[in-house]
């Protein structure tokens, strides 16, 4: 189940199935979808909390200039975090380039899926228009 693992698949099906009907939606509504079919464990969920607290402290760190230092690579399956001013580590540093490539073409293909859907909206492409971008 991966990340949904509090969730049963089915459950996870069907609140995405409301969510993409709905269109927009605020986090308080999804909360409240989920809120019947959350299974609760109280230690798994401790230790995730304070597994993202170290995360997001790990990631939060930046140097004088305010640009982010740390960053997450995975050493023989083992996700370890280094610091790029600091570090000897060659493929560390080519295999968290290569992370900032993929969130960058990522990042690319969101903005412009934004972009059609603007000018969808506003009236200077059609929906067939957008069809042929694809």
């Amino acid at each position: 189940m991966g990340n949904y693992s509090n969730l049963e698949k089915e459950a996870r099906e069907a609140i995405l199935q409301q969510m993409d009907e709905l269109g927009e939606i605020t986090t308080d509504t999804v909360m409240e979808l989920i809120r019947p079919h959350y299974i609760f464990d109280v230690r798994k969920l401790r230790n995730q909390a304070l597994r993202r607290t170290a995360n997001n402290l790990m990631r939060k760190y930046k140097d004088d200039k305010g640009i982010r230092t740390c960053f997450n690579y995975k050493d023989n399956g083992v996700s370890k975090y280094v610091n790029v001013d600091k570090t000897k580590n060659l493929k560390a540093l080519e295999d968290i380039e290569s992370q900032l490539n993929k969130k960058y073409k990522g990042l690319n293909a969101s903005k412009k899926k934004v972009a059609l859907r603007k000018q969808v909206l506003s009236g200077q492409l059609s929906i067939k228009d957008i069809e042929n971008f694809k």
